[in-house]
């Protein structure tokens, strides 16, 4: 998303009682460019408005002192006139109408993308306030403008003309002349028919008309008419007249002065190009698609056809941007443009929405078979390569497609499953292309419903642990346990990771989550040792944005500091494939947990692509072969191959490694004749209580 410079000193309130929620809000607009503050309730926001301006409001809707709608009204009431957006964990259309009646420049449902489309949408508000803010301007310079010229028009007769009934003479005044482009040092004699036939062609017929109705009524008229002036080319002329009779009442003489207003209906044109046209591209924006398609729907309404709404994002955009910068991504889109423009009828509208998404409205169709047809011509078309300054460049886009009147009766129904299905086709591969179902969006729903009691779960202290431990067949004892995460859902019961962490690491959640993880294993480790029990190794996973985020090590060093326990018995386990993402800054990542005293292990080891070269220079002290590679290891020579090379590879490296997911001991005892000792699975145990586990380290035999 391009900032433009205003919007870097743009300052956004952000109205949410839901701290941490407020906090990821805030991060993604910072991350964005804006300036942001906080306010937990419509009170604290009222003062924060009263000692400091904001030019936007991100407000959601339930407030525990007042509803959003309340709040606004006491900020109008107040004088301000700030733009804002209203927030809402409800799809509620009925609710939609009521903010926008209030003067909501926009609504967001709290769904899984929108951090993604806060900056996008806030972008927008702040964009459409200023082309009000610069309407009002133009509006009040041009006010003033008239003004000026009307006193001017009253002392010199500057564009003054008159006509007479009787001799038909007709008189311009200097400045007329210079209107019609002839010099007024060297007129001739002007005559009615010469200055009809300057006029538009158009336009003759309205000035006749206003003149006899002038005559015939005895009123004054006001006609706006084109002028060709020759060499200059052609301006807009606004006339005010008033007609003068004889004695007896007949019409004696016409006149009336002249304006020249051309430039005020270019600045009136620009500023409805700026209202209704993306400036970057020159489409349609999201303001004037809204209209088409309302078009577009009643034409397919009345002559009983189908419409069809193509939603596109572009793959890979943000990389491009960040790489080559924004420069190249804005000329990206630009040719983006040009060559779905060549994919378009002329009935069909092409919109760009912001950012890199575009919109397509596909018109009068007959069947669904002219929707697949141009969506595969539009992949065809984008899959050619780019060429932007010596750059060649390589992009596709995810397509939703949603259906009139199958999918929705109205824009912004069709286009909200439109983008519901783009976002569907994004999951599935790039340059791909999903029509839009109930089913789809009963799963989206779904998905959305599970992240909103997700931002809950921390707080209401649903998530728990249970603990895997990890054995030494060699010394038959427990030497650590694999901290589990499980959410006790107050509807759905006991959920496992594979159902929610995606999600977590889509939203950022796994921040808070990952975070609470490593207190409470932290916490029960030291627990158990506090007990007088044999210490172990306490395994906690890092997800890739855990990994990624900045301060994880003061983090984790503040968490120990807190529980007490020594940072020799934590081990913390990351993916290879989160380890070989940027793998050499991740080095530096790595040494400074290293130098804390943590041990470090890579797991699911196998199933990524890590390179010797980096994996010699990793401070790691353990490999975790991936369970996939266990389960089958006595039965599939490949399986049971893979196993030995990363056992003699660990050996080679001089690491330790670990075997996970046993189940029988047939693959114990191969693991173990391969030089494999530890091991964790069902064979020795299911992941338990952390009471379970206090029984088995103080049992002798703790294998049996």
């Amino acid at each position: 998303m391009t900032v433009s410079p205003q919007d870097m000193e743009a300052h956004i309130l952000i109205i949410e009682d839901d701290a941490g929620f407020a906090e990821l809000m805030a991060s993604t607009l910072a991350d964005a460019g804006y300036k942001t503050a906080c306010a937990a309730s419509g009170w604290e926001a009222l003062d924060l408005l009263a000692v400091k301006h904001h030019d936007l409001i991100i407000l959601d809707y339930t407030l525990p002192d007042m509803t959003g709608a309340s709040l606004i009204e006491r900020i109008r009431a107040l004088g301000h006139s700030i733009p804002f957006i209203m927030v809402t964990g409800l799809d509620d259309s009925s609710l939609a109408v009521q903010m926008m009646k209030t003067g909501a420049s926009d609504y967001i449902i709290k769904d899984i993308s929108f951090l993604d489309r806060l900056p996008v949408v806030s972008k927008r508000a702040l964009l459409e306030k200023d082309i009000r803010d610069r309407l009002k301007q133009a509006e009040q310079s041009l006010i003033q403008s008239e003004m000026r010229l009307s006193r001017a028009q009253k002392i010199a007769r500057m564009g003054s003309w008159e006509w007479d009934f009787v001799s038909g003479e007709v008189y311009f005044s200097d400045e007329l002349y210079r209107m019609f482009g002839i010099s007024p040092d060297n007129h001739e004699k002007i005559e009615l028919k010469w200055v009809f036939r300057q006029i538009n062609p158009h336009d003759r017929v309205t000035l006749r008309k206003a003149f006899f109705d002038s005559a015939r009524k005895g009123q004054p008229f006001n006609v706006s008419f084109r002028v060709n002036t020759g060499p200059e080319g052609e301006i807009v002329i606004s006339s005010l007249g008033e007609m003068r009779r004889n004695s007896d009442g007949k019409p004696r003489l016409f006149s009336g002065t002249t304006l020249d207003i051309t430039a005020r209906i270019r600045a009136e044109s620009e500023i409805q190009q700026l209202i209704n046209f993306d400036s970057l591209t020159g489409l349609p924006n999201r303001n004037l698609l809204h209209d088409r398609l309302n078009q577009s729907i009643s034409l397919s309404a009345r002559d009983q056809q189908l419409l069809g709404v193509l939603y596109l994002d572009l793959d890979r955009f943000k990389s491009i941007n960040e790489t080559l910068g924004h420069k190249i991504g804005d000329n990206l889109l630009q040719q983006v443009s040009n060559r779905l423009k060549a994919c378009m009828r002329d009935s069909d509208t092409l919109a760009r929405l912001g950012g890199d998404e575009f919109a397509i409205v596909l018109s009068c169709l007959d069947g669904i078979e002219c929707i697949s047809k141009t969506t595969k011509k539009i992949q065809t078309i984008l899959a050619e390569p780019f060429f932007i300054d010596s750059n060649e460049i390589y992009t596709t886009a995810s397509t939703g497609v949603a259906v009139y009147p199958m999918d929705g009766d109205d824009s912004n129904t069709l286009l909200k499953h439109a983008e519901l299905a783009m976002y569907q086709a994004k999951e599935q591969e790039r340059s791909s292309f999903q029509f839009f179902s109930s089913e789809m969006n009963t799963r989206i729903m779904e998905r959305m419903q599970l992240e909103i009691t997700m931002r809950k779960a921390v707080e209401r202290r649903e998530f728990f642990l249970l603990y895997q431990p990890q054995i030494d067949t060699e010394t038959r004892r427990m030497v650590g346990v694999e901290a589990l995460l499980r959410w006790q859902h107050p509807h759905l019961g006991v959920i496992t990771p594979d159902k929610f962490i995606s999600l977590a690491e889509e939203t950022g959640l796994i921040i808070p989550i990952g975070e609470w993880t490593l207190i409470e294993a932290c916490r029960q480790n030291r627990a158990w040792q506090q007990q007088g029990l044999p210490p172990v190794r306490m395994a906690v996973n890092l997800s890739a944005r855990q990994f990624s985020q900045h301060g994880l090590d003061e983090m984790i060093r503040a968490i120990l500091l807190e529980s007490g326990m020594e940072s020799q018995w934590l081990e913390l386990e990351i993916t290879e494939s989160t380890i070989m993402h940027n793998a050499e800054s991740n080095v530096e990542v790595l040494n400074h947990l290293k130098e804390m005293g943590i041990h470090l292990a890579i797991d699911d080891f196998g199933t990524g692509y890590s390179s010797l070269a980096y994996l010699k220079h990793f401070p790691i002290n353990r490999l975790k072969i991936d369970k996939s590679f266990v389960c089958d290891i006595t039965t599939n020579p490949d399986d049971a191959a893979i196993a030995e090379i990363i056992v003699k590879m660990a050996q080679t490296l001089k690491l330790s490694v670990m075997a996970e997911g046993v189940e029988t001991k047939a693959q114990m005892d191969f693991l173990s004749f391969h030089g494999c000792h530890e091991m964790q699975g069902y064979y020795f145990s299911r992941p338990v209580t952390a009471d379970e586990i206090t029984s088995l380290l103080g049992s002798e035999n703790q294998l049996s």
